[in-house]
């Protein structure tokens, strides 16, 4: 399994990064600053039936960062790909 991280990436060209990575079979962690936003896009993704899944993360933000870390290690034992 390939794992990809994409930071902002609710809209945009974050948004269809995430959009392409899935297509090509990568398994993608949208990431957004905005819960809400970053849920949706997730949602609109994962009903074209994309392997997508979302996690809250502000890159500014050491704390986030840490905890966003601690998750992708514990979820899928790291990441191969990362894309800001």
């Amino acid at each position: 399994e390939t794992v990809a991280v994409v930071t902002g990436a609710n809209r945009g060209i974050g948004f269809e990064i995430v959009r392409q990575l899935a297509g090509h079979g990568v398994t993608v962690i949208l990431t957004s600053r905005e819960a809400s936003a970053g849920i949706e896009a997730s949602s609109v993704l994962q009903e074209l039936g994309l392997s997508v899944a979302f996690h809250q993360l502000d890159v500014l933000d050491d704390s986030s960062i840490k905890e966003f870390c601690e998750w992708v290690k514990e979820q899928y034992g790291g990441i191969d790909i990362l894309v800001g």
